[in-house]
């Protein structure tokens, strides 16, 4: 799995930031490296500890690296799919807020958010704009 772009953002000299997006937001004044174009279908990466990354997905393999095992798909509407792992409950993988504020029901472990063609079932790019950034970042509190 290639992060494309991130919500925590990595700063040129290699740090994280978790409360700006841009270089004009950081309160530390750093610079942002530009993320590079993966190939795949683009997912939203929800992790238990709330950080968010739009991620590239090429194969089923990356799907199940990204949320740590077998993957079950939990449909949330007819545009989008959530990615959980299968065996999360019996593995006691930790709860996921956002994704289970998201689902309106419990999930556990990394999730990923993807798009979902109605005609072919199909994966395809999960469309993420800043109103479903700012909504994330109210119910995480940050």
């Amino acid at each position: 799995m290639t992060t494309i772009t991130a919500w925590i953002a990595t700063h040129s000299d290699g740090t994280t930031c978790t409360v700006a997006t841009t270089t004009t937001d950081c309160p530390h004044n750093h610079t942002y490296t530009a993320p590079a174009e993966a190939p795949g279908t683009k997912g939203l990466l929800i992790t238990t500890a709330g950080e968010l990354a739009i991620a590239a997905f090429g194969e089923l393999e990356d799907y199940q690296r990204a949320v740590g095992g077998d993957i079950e798909i939990v449909s949330l509407d007819n545009r989008h799919d959530l990615i959980v792992n299968e065996e999360g409950l019996i593995h006691r993988l930790p709860l996921n807020y956002l994704a289970s504020a998201v689902a309106r029901r419990p999930l556990v472990g990394d999730v990923v958010l993807i798009g979902v063609d109605n005609t072919s079932g199909d994966f395809v790019d999960v469309d993420v704009d800043d109103t479903m950034i700012d909504i994330a970042r109210r119910i995480l509190g940050a």
